[in-house]
């Protein structure tokens, strides 16, 4: 442990005195996270939410299988399904065996609009490293492998499972991206754009956009059942409705996992009880944030000391913890999670 403060503690000054170093290692860690969330989502979508002709005919066992049952994915991709659902309403037309090539494509072009937004109203360097998780994401869905898929695991028929799999993927994929100020793209782009006006989580507004897509996939391929001769064999209103149920679980799932994996947003109350009165000074010194001294007194010693309320963010708990208890080892500290915070609060903005 003293070893790895020590090697902490250098590398810190190291990078005071280099500051394009440690700026160009920020960058590179940003692009290797962007890299590693988009194969995460690309994988989860192949294997979990809309796995490919050729896998599901591995998976059944049966070579004249012409459609898979598919999860509605969220965001740009889940957009691009609805959209060959659209265009599979017309007769004669079936793009089952170059979905995932049209939706590769598809993600990048709907992507398109939103990188103007991100990059007007939200950040340009935001905008960027969320373009190069977007060209990963429609590349790594074109590339991977069918065997990389249907040799690992067979979860075709539970969807359950491959509902919270792929909640599980997707959320793991957006919620690194969030992490490091960027985002995975599609409809994480505008709930960062709300959140951050909002000052709330983005996992509601997610699950909203999504609902929607949802709706309009599944009124779609309903149509498209009844318009479409060549709609895909096979699959049925029952199924189609079944897999939109459980596509709600992958919603949900997904939420969850974004909003625990995205603290920037989240504050928490601090409620401190101390005796050192320089303690308040350090803290907003430390913190872009004021606090409020109320003067107690304890039931048990009769002696005055000091109540100290701080609204922080959740990030920024375990700093703060630290230094309280570097103050005032005998400070007694309550944290408490908040669900909004009304006036004036600092959030560092995105970069």
């Amino acid at each position: 442990m003293k070893w790895f403060r020590k090697t902490e503690d250098e590398t810190s000054t190291f990078f005071i005195d280099h500051p394009r170093v440690k700026q160009w290692s920020i960058w590179t860690g940003k692009f290797f996270l962007e890299a590693l969330s988009a194969f995460i989502f690309a994988y989860g979508f192949r294997a979990f939410i809309a796995p490919s002709l050729g896998c599901a005919r591995v998976w059944t066992g049966n070579e004249n299988l012409t459609a898979s049952n598919v999860l509605i994915s969220g965001g740009a991709s889940g957009i691009a399904q609805t959209i060959i659902r659209f265009i599979e309403m017309f007769p004669g037309v079936n793009l089952a065996a170059y979905e995932t090539t049209i939706i590769s494509i598809l993600y990048f072009v709907i992507n398109v609009p939103l990188f103007l937004l991100a990059w007007f109203k939200i950040s340009k360097q935001f905008s960027l490293f969320t373009l190069i998780n977007v060209i990963f994401v429609s590349v790594f869905n074109q590339v991977i492998p069918d065997s990389w898929i249907y040799n690992v695991l067979n979860i075709y028929t539970d969807h359950l499972a491959r509902a919270i799999f792929g909640g599980i993927t997707t959320g793991l994929s957006s919620g690194l991206a969030l992490m490091v100020g960027t985002s995975s793209g599609g409809v994480d782009i505008i709930s960062m754009y709300i959140s951050e006006k909002k000052s709330s989580s983005v996992g509601p507004y997610s699950i909203i956009a999504n609902c929607i897509t949802v709706t309009c996939f599944v009124l779609f391929s309903i149509v498209g059942m009844n318009s479409n001769p060549d709609f895909h064999a096979g699959i049925d209103a029952d199924s189609i409705v079944t897999m939109a149920l459980y596509t709600l679980v992958y919603f949900f799932v997904s939420g969850k996992v974004i909003d625990l994996l995205n603290t920037k947003n989240k504050k928490q109350e601090l409620q401190i009880f101390t005796t050192n009165e320089s303690l308040p000074i350090v803290l907003i010194r430390a913190f872009p944030h004021s606090c409020t001294v109320v003067e107690s007194k304890g039931a048990y010693t009769g002696r005055r000391n000091l109540m100290v309320y701080m609204v922080i963010s959740r990030s920024e708990k375990k700093k703060a913890i630290a230094l309280i208890k570097n103050v005032d080892k005998l400070a007694f500290v309550t944290v408490l999670d908040l669900n909004q915070v009304y006036g004036r609060f600092y959030i560092k903005p995105i970069e």
